[in-house]
């Protein structure tokens, strides 16, 4: 009898046991589902106001909105950036379509562009000194810039137009913020750079004749960026391209509704003051996902990424061409 008590009450403290556990889990998931269903997604970013939507989708809560975390994580450099991607330290990365493209061919990552971000128009410049008139000027000259960066690219397409090469001047490796410096201080008379930096030189330098001798805007669509990741990515995660581009697209439309308010963020993450953005954003176009398609059906971003990979691969810097369909997810 004793035996069949115990079994009874043993019986009785089971079913109590998992009524009690099944009532835990069932207000843990009513009270903190969203959170645990909630996929944190790292971006690699650098401090470039073209990243401004994801910043805003952090501050605003938009992310979370469309089931996603995104964890900016910030690089001062492309190539520090760009090993992280390559490396896994990150699952997604806001890149130069120029970059993306030399990656796929030099280190052949299986990767997908989904979102076409940004396009430069005079955010990217060539800058140079009042005795250099016009790019043919520029052969001999030292000239500071990013090595693999847009600037770059900027400055191959310039050469390249005037039927010269990297090989005709005398190159200056930096980063972009200190190729701008280095005009400021008379180092060198030529220096490639971006916003913000274009207008601290110009700021100081103008009346002494430093202008601009080449910008995004003498070739459309060369400088531009892209949301990316690797295929394994998005096959391991299939929802996260579409909740990606949901929360791009929302958190951009937000910026452009709440001016003043998305610019003390952008202003924050890419460390300048809001005064200064108006200036910097006049010389960049963003682009939403149906402005994207647009782009795409025109034929305008295949025709970019065309030239971009013909100028990469005469300077060498690309090991062999790709197929350009196998990169771009942008449907």
């Amino acid at each position: 009898m004793k035996f069949k008590i115990l079994a009874i009450s043993m019986a009785i403290f089971m079913l109590i046991a998992a009524g009690c556990s099944n009532s835990s889990n069932g207000a843990k998931e009513k009270g903190d589902g969203n959170k645990e269903d909630t996929q944190t997604i790292k971006v690699a970013v650098q401090p470039w106001v073209g990243n401004g939507p994801f910043w805003i989708a952090e501050e605003k809560g938009i992310d979370e909105k469309h089931g996603i975390k995104i964890e900016t994580v910030s690089f001062e450099q492309d190539s520090d950036m760009n090993a992280a991607f390559a490396s896994d330290k990150v699952d997604v990365a806001n890149l130069a379509t120029h970059t993306t493209i030399r990656m796929k061919a030099n280190q052949d990552l299986d990767m997908k562009a989904i979102i076409f971000m940004d396009e430069s128009h005079d955010a990217d410049a060539i800058l140079a000194a009042k005795d250099i008139k016009s790019v043919k000027d520029l052969k001999g000259q030292k000239i500071a810039f990013e090595e693999g960066a847009t600037s770059e690219l900027l400055l191959q397409q310039a050469l390249s137009e005037e039927g010269m090469t990297l090989d005709d001047v005398e190159t200056v490796f930096m980063p972009a913020p200190q190729a701008g410096l280095s005009i400021i201080s008379g180092d060198v008379k030529t220096a490639v750079t971006y916003a913000p930096y274009i207008k601290e030189v110009l700021d100081k330098k103008k009346d002494e004749g430093v202008h601009l001798l080449y910008t995004g805007d003498d070739s459309p669509g060369l400088i531009s960026d892209i949301v990316v990741a690797k295929t394994k990515f998005f096959e391991d995660n299939p929802e996260a391209k579409e909740k990606l581009r949901a929360v791009w697209d929302e958190a951009l439309q937000y910026w452009r509704d709440n001016e003043e308010e998305g610019n003390e963020i952008v202003g924050k993450g890419s460390g300048i003051t809001a005064d200064e953005l108006p200036s910097i954003l006049s010389g960049l176009k963003f682009y939403n996902s149906e402005e994207q398609a647009d782009k795409v059906s025109s034929g305008e971003l295949r025709k970019a990424a065309e030239n971009i990979q013909t100028l990469m691969l005469e300077s060498g810097s690309m090991k062999k061409e790709i197929n350009l369909d196998e990169i771009f997810d942008m449907e």
